[in-house]
């Protein structure tokens, strides 16, 4: 028996209230230790299949390996848009979406009435420039002998000059056009001219439509080089440099940087390009996730300790990121540190034996089974 502030308490109750206190301070801890010890989920085989627990094995990181996202796209001027030169229509397609051409392939015929009178002040251009450098020449025979003065030959010589000015505005504006004429179309008619080599990648009309000035007709790509357009974080952009060696783990591929920009956009990303050195399957203008070798990390990661996994192997529980390592009972609940992450791929950072195979469908499935345990 105690006494305290004059109050009798027996010793068995004192006892209960301690067990009770003690119970409730290992509750308020048994979170943290669960956390920071692997948890087991004994499963055989068969419970897996039925589960749809498939597994993936774990690459170890060499070190210096960055994660991010690249849009595949082409070099500079090697994609063009062919426009329309004038209001008019198309009257025929002689391409389609996939085809590919060579430089100087037909694409469509265009017809428009502005074109016909580009036409025809192109032909009044040059025979007026005919026409002026046939009465220099008298001019100037006639100047020779002494019939004229010098500032009628001067005179004509500035008319001369003046409709060779004239035919070759009207040249040049025909040959902006990107187009060539020929005997079998009519005078209004003229046949829109592939600018590169490569594939028709879009075709925007039909025959028969009338466009405006400008409208888009045609895409062209030419695909044999590709590059990629690789977006990044400010404090990841700081560590690559000029060189350093891209790989698309999914598509077979492999690339190598030729510019980085540290400066960032509105989204706070900053951007860098690599030429592609192995194309593997890799597709114009997908979105790829991609690894970064950079050589100025190179030997930063410890052995063993950080891994690439697929991005699906993690999940997250409790507030932190989990694997589900195979081991020979079934499944290790192991929590993790994502480094970086990508839709495809995560660099985590945990104590893995090499060789290690983690789960990567039916992961819904485990976290059930542990939320069932608690």
């Amino acid at each position: 028996m105690f006494t305290r502030f004059g109050f009798l308490i027996p010793s068995a109750l004192v006892l209960a209230l301690s067990s009770v206190a003690l119970s409730i301070f290992a509750q308020g801890l048994a979170p943290a230790n669960v956390a920071s010890t692997p948890l087991l989920l004994a499963l055989s085989a068969k419970q897996q299949a039925s589960l749809g627990v498939q597994v993936a094995a774990v690459q170890a990181s060499t070190g210096g390996q960055l994660l991010a996202s690249a849009t595949v796209v082409m070099p500079p001027g090697k994609e063009f848009t062919v426009s329309a030169p004038y209001a008019g229509q198309i009257s025929r397609l002689l391409v389609g979406v996939g085809d590919t051409v060579k430089a100087g392939a037909a694409l469509a015929h265009f017809t428009s009435p502005m074109l016909g009178d580009a036409r025809r002040l192109l032909n009044e251009a040059s025979l007026d420039y005919k026409n002026a450098s046939a009465a220099a020449q008298r001019d100037q025979a006639m100047f020779d002998e002494g019939i004229i003065p010098a500032v009628r030959l001067q005179l004509s010589r500035s008319k001369q000059e003046a409709a060779q000015a004239q035919l070759h505005a009207r040249e040049a504006e025909l040959s902006a056009t990107g187009m060539r004429f020929d005997a079998n179309t009519g005078y209004a008619t003229g046949t829109l001219k592939a600018p590169l080599s490569g594939m028709v990648t879009d075709a925007l009309v039909a025959v028969g439509q009338r466009v405006e000035a400008g409208a888009m007709l045609f895409k062209l790509a030419d695909s044999s080089q590709l590059q990629l357009d690789v977006q990044l974080s400010s404090d990841k952009a700081a560590q690559l440099q000029v060189g350093d060696e891209v790989s698309i783990a999914s598509r077979n591929a492999k690339a190598k940087l030729i510019g980085v920009s540290r400066a960032v956009d509105v989204s706070q990303s900053a951007r860098a390009r690599a030429t592609v050195t192995s194309r593997g399957s890799l597709q114009a203008g997908e979105l790829v996730s991609v690894t970064v070798h950079a050589k100025g990390k190179a030997g930063a990661a410890k052995p063993d300790t950080q891994w690439l996994v697929p991005a699906r192997a993690v999940t997250q529980w409790r507030g932190k990121p989990w694997l589900f390592v195979v081991n020979e009972k079934g499944f290790e609940a192991q929590t993790v540190t994502v480094i970086s992450s990508t839709d495809d791929l995560s660099l985590v950072e945990a104590a893995l034996p090499a060789g290690s195979k983690v789960a990567v469908t039916g992961i819904a499935s485990l976290r059930a089974l542990l939320q069932k345990d608690e």
